[in-house]
């Protein structure tokens, strides 16, 4: 993917093509947030090979960070196994857009289980404003199996 930047540049990166090796982070503060030659470099030769315009730099600059994803992408909206701490994880950085709904979903939830409620056994449901269609919230459980229908990444 590619993106304008502040300054005329563009931003490019990647949704984990099977040509590159996965990157997992068992320690994510013990990451290395230096843009590395290698990436760079397979990044950028591919951005210009599609859009002649985009002039490759002389040496690597950019933006490293981690962001935390599930095993399947789908986030977990749930309750932790310490009473009274809950969880909106996992969602590689891209669920700012769902804020408003994932904060209803979660003080469903709280509320649910704080009452007495036993979200793993009986899963809230949460019933939309709007449509008034009906959201079986276990499929954001942290205790789901993975392997359902999504793409695997960042795009839904």
């Amino acid at each position: 993917y590619a993106r304008p930047e502040v300054g005329g540049g563009v931003l490019v990166g990647g949704t984990e093509p099977e040509c590159d090796p996965f990157q997992w982070a068992e320690d994510p503060d013990a990451v290395d947030l230096h843009v590395t030659s290698d990436l760079f470099n397979a990044q950028v030769t591919r951005a210009a090979r599609r859009f002649s315009q985009v002039a490759v730099p002389n040496r690597p600059r950019g933006i490293v960070g981690v962001y935390d994803v599930s095993d399947d992408w789908i986030p977990v909206y749930d309750k932790t196994d310490v009473p009274g701490f809950y969880v909106a994880i996992g969602t590689s950085g891209n669920q700012f857009k769902n804020a408003p709904l994932v904060g209803k979903f979660m003080a469903a939830i709280i509320e649910y289980c704080e009452l007495g409620g036993d979200h793993d056994a009986e899963p809230v449901t949460f019933t939309g404003t709007y449509c008034g269609h009906r959201i079986d919230l276990s499929a954001f459980s942290r205790l789901r199996r993975a392997g359902g229908r999504t793409t695997g990444t960042v795009m839904g």
